[in-house]
């Protein structure tokens, strides 16, 4: 199966995706590396690194045709839910909306949704089970309980196969100091680092661990059944915090215990109802918590004496450091720029004079500074340009108060004020739309890589099929097992593999052949689909100017372009010797298999019938004198034996019915056999049973059709030389 899953990167994603590829599945992981890691997962994967509520989401869906899609990509920290409640619901709301609406879009088989224990809230009865009540106390609690909603809805409005885990406290290696359920990772880091642990309250509230590979399991195990609905997903088991820490001492030396009062919403028990999940996955918890504890924290010690994390950490020290920098740097620099740009003009203002060629130095340097730096250091030049020309005026003599108060002095102020507005928000509006293009480049570039990485992905998988088709066996077998269905001798077992053939490589829902009765004046139903109301009468008169009547005398095939109910979609005639001996009929197809195509396709299976019937026809001519006793129509029991086997194979695979008659022994019973052969249909047949009895074989008939078949022999021979016999099923 290809299987998508959010979150694959994450603590339970990344389990749950080693799982499924372990198992043989082809594996996709949709992840936005909020808390997740890459280095999580070290197998073969497709990777899409983007958010669950992105709108690009819908061409990995378009590019894949995923059987599965498992959500677990989530914000689960109940503290940062309710802090910031909108940034919850638009990851665990929003990003879940918008995966079911996909996987229903794009006809997924199976959805599974991770919810929580979360949805209980403080309810207070233990063990909890499926119905109780729900009473979510935080954001992250009542959009779980929402996002259970939705997929309920998506299952009963779109028939989308939903089914929702609720979580208790899953603990592992992999899994963050923080978030739901991280207290095992979090004492364990404490210990590890030798710092003191914290417990809230008197450490006798009780959680309900799980292991993290008993949770990938349960979900697998679901994946593969036809299991749909709401289950709790927990061991069904109480420990307390002390308990916990009791685990830790038999590990190692435990630091100083700090107990603090209880924390507001903390629940004091906590424990789930498994017998759901335990009775419909047939699944059962295998890690007991002391085994979880000792591996997690082997886990963690492992990963802080790990010599490859610690240099990770400090090259990623050495990137914050220069990162840093940079950003100071780029902040301050252009002020100090236009310091410098503002002491070389103001020097020379001062030392050449108010005007050089009678041109405004200070009024230069605000265009100057505007145009550079933007309308905050315009602004700023004129403050200074403002401060040097009043200092200036002042040097030579000039009161303050009638600086302030000469027009010429004021109207200056002004056109440096005007100036330095205008150029900064033409530069500003620029450097606007500067970033704006530059926004929606980096947009349209990060949907460039996706599809990239969409089409560098299907190239791969095109060359493999490329591969397959041109050199792999598998393919040519493939088709070499749809072709030998109808490579026989028998025209029974012939008319019986042309449903499959026409099935399997023209796509339909429906097929039938017809054998053409005497004087091309009916056509007698022979084989079709095990399809319930089936298109196709038991028998269909022979119309003048119908497709079926050009299909029989003028060798055409018909197709239903005009989408006339009242014809199947594809018509093809059976020739043999220059006449017709059966039509072919396909209907049910899919809208978008009705191209020129399939049409040559149809050609090209309605040629290799008509080899296999003509081959079949021309073997039962040549063994004509072995399969009838001398001088008559009747079939040798070996013979008849094999009709009957293929009669009760079409109605085991196609469900066409069939119905045997006995024939009384009587004198000159040859005679009457040829006056009832007569009466008989071309797809009718009798035979002689080993036991000598004789018997008719009625093909595509039930016991209501085979009364008028007796009351049509009851008009030929006189009633006393047959009786009925029984249905054969």
């Amino acid at each position: 199966m290809k299987v998508l899953i959010t979150g694959g990167y994450g603590f339970i994603g990344s389990y749950v995706s080693e799982k499924f590829y372990r198992e043989g599945h082809e594996i996709h992981i949709l992840d936005n590396l909020t808390t997740g890691k890459k280095s999580n997962v070290q197998f073969r994967h497709q990777s899409y690194l983007l958010n669950i509520e992105d709108e690009q989401c819908e061409q990995i869906f378009r590019t894949n045709k995923f059987d599965i899609v498992i959500h677990l990509a989530a914000q689960v920290d109940v503290e940062k839910s309710i802090q910031s409640p909108a940034l919850d619901s638009k990851v665990n709301m929003l990003g879940l909306v918008n995966i079911l609406q996909l996987a229903s879009k794009y006809k997924v088989s199976k959805f599974v949704f991770a919810s929580s224990a979360a949805v209980y809230g403080n309810n207070e009865e233990i063990p909890l089970n499926e119905e109780s009540a729900c009473k979510p106390f935080s954001p992250y609690g009542i959009n779980k309980q929402l996002g259970e909603y939705y997929c309920q809805k998506w299952n009963d409005l779109y028939q989308l196969d939903t089914t929702c885990f609720r979580f208790s406290n899953v603990y592992g290696p992999k899994q963050r100091s923080e978030g739901e359920g991280g207290v095992i990772s979090i004492f364990s880091n404490k210990i590890l680092n030798n710092e003191e642990l914290t417990i809230y309250g008197d450490g006798t509230q009780t959680r309900d661990f799980i292991y993290v590979e008993d949770v990938a399991e349960a979900i697998f195990r679901s994946v593969l059944s036809n299991v749909t609905g709401l289950m709790n997903l927990s061991t069904n088991t109480e420990t307390s915090i002390n308990q916990l820490v009791e685990y830790f001492k038999e590990m190692a030396d435990l630091p100083e215990i700090v107990f603090k009062p209880v924390r507001i919403g903390d629940i004091k028990y906590s424990r789930l109802d498994n017998h759901k999940v335990k009775r419909e996955v047939d699944w059962s918890p295998k890690y007991p918590l002391e085994e979880g504890v000792k591996r997690t924290y082997e886990w963690l010690a492992a990963e802080k004496n790990s010599s490859v994390k610690e240099k990770e950490r400090e090259k990623k020290g050495k990137v914050h450091a220069s990162t840093k920098f940079n950003h100071s740097e780029k902040t301050y620099l252009p002020y100090i720029e236009n310091i410098i740009l503002f002491i070389f003009i103001a020097f020379l203002h001062l030392k050449v004079g108010d005007f050089l060629f009678k041109i405004d130095l200070l009024l230069l340097y605000i265009l100057s500074a505007g145009i550079i730096f933007g309308k905050v250091q315009a602004l700023i030049g004129c403050g200074l340009s403002v401060l040097v020309y009043s200092w200036q005026g002042l040097m030579n003599g000039r009161e303050i108060v009638s600086l302030f108060t000469d027009h010429t002095t004021l109207i200056q102020f002004a056109v440096y004020l005007f100036v330095a507005l205008l150029v900064g928000y033409v530069i500003d509006r620029k450097h606007l739309r500067e970033e704006t293009a530059k926004s929606e480049l980096q947009l349209f570039q990060d949907k460039y890589q996706l599809l990239d990485d969409i089409y560098t992905e299907t190239r791969k998988v095109k060359d493999e099929l490329q591969t397959q088709i041109l050199y792999s066996e598998d393919s040519v077998g493939e088709i070499y097992s749809i072709i030998k269905k109808i490579d026989s001798l028998e025209p029974d077992d012939v008319f019986n593999g042309v449903i499959s053939v026409l099935e399997q490589i023209m796509k339909t829902k429906e097929a039938s052949i017809y054998l053409v009765g005497k004087g091309n004046r009916f056509l007698r139903l022979v084989s079709k689909s095990n399809v319930e109301n089936s298109q196709f009468p038991t028998s269909i008169e022979i119309i003048p100017n119908t497709p079926y009547a050009r299909a029989v005398e003028e060798n055409k095939t018909f197709i239903n372009r005009e989408m006339d109910p009242n014809f199947p979609m594809m018509i093809a005639p059976i020739w043999k010797d220059d006449h017709a001996v059966a039509v072919i009929c396909t209907n049910e197809m899919n809208f978008d298999h009705l191209t020129l195509y399939y049409e040559n396709l149809f050609h090209v299976v309605t040629n290799l019938i008509t080899a296999s019937v003509a081959r079949a026809y021309e073997f039962v001519n040549a063994t004509h004198h072995e399969r009838y006793i001398e001088g008559t129509n009747i079939l040798k029991p070996d013979y008849f034996k094999m009709a009957i086997e293929s009669k009760k194979k079409a109605k085991e695979q196609l469900n066409i019915p069939y119905y045997l008659l006995r024939i009384v022994p009587i004198e000159n019973m040859v005679n009457v056999i040829n006056r009832i052969h007569a009466s008989l249909r071309d797809s009718d047949s009798i035979g002689k049973a080993e036991d000598g009895t004789y018997w008719i074989l009625l093909s595509n008939t039930d016991k209501e059709n085979a009364k008028s078949v007796i009351n049509r022999i009851q008009k030929v021979i006189e009633q006393h030389h047959y009786k009925e016999g029984e249905v054969h099923v």
